[in-house]
């Protein structure tokens, strides 16, 4: 691993991570993730600013947020739209959010997920540092798991791997290899760059500007 300051970068932009896990982080990337192209100081800045993002001020397992009210899910999911669904699983006034059935509706039958009684759109709703979802985006990169880091036995396909912090950090850095995104970052780190890492992984977001902010408070360790 040719970077230096990847303990100072992770400090910085996951505050309230144990200290102890900022050092997993570190020895993850520089010994058993090494293989996954965030070898450099510009590379890990670049990864770093878009997972701070994707999962806060801590350095943990994130699961996509999907505790939606009723008047909210037609807007962002069609398949909420023309039935009682949204009344039925959305939070109001007589009952909370069924998170459960919001990702399994939201998501069924796209990106490789089965139909709503299938659960797939629940189970592989977004998870990892770089917040994947859907069964297709999981398996390819459980591929990339398989590929650069068999021994240590991570399946975030089939099991609850991609909820641990070892897993969370795969899950992100097979997304990272998979979609080539070092190349985007390797382009420099003006924020232009910081834009073109952020349309590979988010493209739709309204966050660019939060992610350049990130981005700017650790270019000084690269």
């Amino acid at each position: 691993m040719s970077y230096l300051n990847s303990v100072e970068m992770i400090k910085t932009l996951f505050p309230k991570t144990k200290i102890e896990n900022i050092y997993k982080i570190e020895y993850l990337l520089k010994s058993a993730f090494c293989d996954f192209k965030v070898d450099t100081s510009l590379r890990l800045a670049h990864f770093l600013a878009q997972v701070r993002e994707e999962i806060g001020d801590e350095f943990k397992p994130v699961f996509e947020n999907l505790n939606y009210s009723e008047e909210v899910l037609p807007k962002l999911f069609k398949s909420f739209r023309n039935n009682d669904f949204a009344k039925k699983y959305g939070r109001n006034e007589m009952h909370s959010a069924n998170e459960k059935m919001i990702a399994s509706i939201a998501y069924a039958n796209r990106l490789g997920n089965g139909d709503i009684n299938s659960y797939d759109g629940w189970k592989y709703r977004g998870a990892g540092a770089l917040q994947i979802t859907g069964k297709a985006n999981y398996l390819e990169v459980q591929k990339r798991i398989d590929k650069y880091i068999k021994n240590l036995n991570i399946d975030i396909l089939n099991s609850d791997d991609i909820n641990t912090l070892e897993g969370t950090l795969a899950a992100g850095l097979g997304f990272w290899i998979w979609k080539d995104i070092f190349k985007k970052a390797d382009l420099g780190k003006d924020l232009k760059t910081v834009d073109k890492v952020t349309a590979v992984i988010n493209r739709y977001t309204n966050s660019y500007e939060k992610r350049r902010q990130h981005f700017a408070k650790i270019e000084k360790y690269i």
